[in-house]
């Protein structure tokens, strides 16, 4: 399953990158996810962003398929394809969820900065899976060391990984400096559902229930 994500998000993203401009734009206005009380809003979209892609930073994919290379295969080996597949599809949708309840407060309560600052900006992305898949692995594999590339030092998995957490929890309270254009609070959201998911299935001893 993670090999099948993985293609999917590639040949997404080259198909995308040699469309002409006008269904370029038609994708992007149809496929991201627009703000719910957006004209363009579909009910598809909480699905289909998740397998789009900036064109215009290519790091926005590399990175998660990287994530999704090293991290998934021992999550999809422990609970198997079909709920893994399904673990990954909540963890982006949960992401949604979860930006979509901050940004509809904020839509009610100042809707004239919201206009200016989201509603006018769709989101693409599979970030909010990939946390949730980061969780996971930090959950079930705490102690596992990985290299981070150009530092030639293991590292525990639950130090890198909880690193990260903490640094996307402090973007989207705004207490460090956020990225432009990156949703943290997605990535957030993703990281919740995906480690409330792992949880209640660890607790249960999922390892001894898996459905394939």
């Amino acid at each position: 399953m993670v090999k099948n994500l993985l293609i999917l998000n590639v040949v997404i993203y080259v198909g995308m990158a040699f469309l002409a401009r006008d269904l370029e734009l038609f994708f992007f206005e149809t496929f991201a996810l627009w703000f719910i009380d957006n004209p363009n809003f579909q009910v598809w979209q909480p699905l289909t962003h998740m397998f789009m892609h900036s064109l215009s930073d290519f790091s926005h994919i590399l990175y998660n398929m990287l994530f999704l290379v090293f991290l998934a295969p021992a999550i999809e080996q422990w609970m198997g394809s079909q709920r893994f597949l399904f673990f990954y599809l909540m963890c982006g949708i949960g992401a949604f969820l979860t930006v979509t309840a901050v940004d509809y407060y904020s839509f009610l309560f100042d809707t004239a900065a919201f206009m200016q600052d989201g509603y006018y900006r769709p989101s693409v992305g599979a970030s909010g899976a990939i946390y949730g898949i980061m969780a996971a692995f930090m959950y079930l594999f705490p102690n596992r060391t990985m290299v981070l590339f150009p530092i030639p030092i293991p590292i525990k998995v639950k130090y890198l990984i909880g690193f990260y957490m903490i640094k996307e929890l402090l973007a989207t309270f705004h207490i460090i400096e956020s990225s432009a254009n990156v949703a943290h609070l997605a990535h957030i959201g993703g990281a919740l559902f995906g480690f409330i998911m792992i949880w209640y299935w660890k607790r249960n001893d999922m390892d001894r229930y898996r459905i394939n």
